[in-house]
């Protein structure tokens, strides 16, 4: 499984970023629901959060405003300079689908967030001086803390989770 690339789309990436660059408004309609983090490339998270800095400040997230701010915090390099950024608009249409791209960049963020907890979990069960039921609690945990980031403010979503998860683990692991 290691040799395969992680969950990723850097397309839906490229388009988010072009909306935002094109459109004013797109960068309010994903804020809140679109992390840095969750994007693949690094230099898509360095713009995203260019983009986010200047929205919470109040000032505009197009082309020019995002490459002074990035040149000003010595990032733009980084990104690969000014082509990058005129390439992310020149190959995005509109921010029309802004709102599902973002939802695709955060499933595969989450996918990806999923795998990590996976190997960490197995590295927790080879530790065998560490008692089981603690490594247990712990394993549970991290699913349980995916859960919660990836359904958000879904409480009830969750909780149906969190109470299955918790009645499986009671059916393989008797007391």
């Amino acid at each position: 499984m290691s040799d395969k690339l992680p969950p990723q789309n850097i397309e839906a990436e490229e388009a988010i970023l072009g909306g935002i660059l094109l459109d004013p408004e797109a960068i309010g309609r994903v804020s809140d629901s679109l992390i840095g983090e969750a994007f693949y490339i690094s230099a898509h998270k360095d713009i995203y959060q260019a983009a986010l800095r200047l929205h919470s400040q109040g000032k505009p997230t197009d082309l020019l405003s995002v490459t002074s701010w990035l040149a000003d915090h010595d990032l733009l390099v980084r990104i690969g300079g000014r082509n990058k950024l005129a390439t992310l608009v020149d190959r995005t249409v509109s921010a029309v689908n802004i709102d599902a791209l973002a939802g695709l960049v955060m499933e595969k963020y989450l996918r990806r967030q999923l795998i990590k907890a996976g190997n960490e979990i197995v590295h927790l069960s080879y530790e065998t001086e560490t008692e089981l039921p603690k490594i247990l609690d712990q394993s549970q945990q991290k699913v349980f803390e995916l859960s919660n980031q990836s359904f958000g403010s879904n409480t009830e979503h969750n909780s149906t989770i969190t109470i299955a998860a918790y009645e499986e683990l009671d059916a393989d692991n008797p007391i």
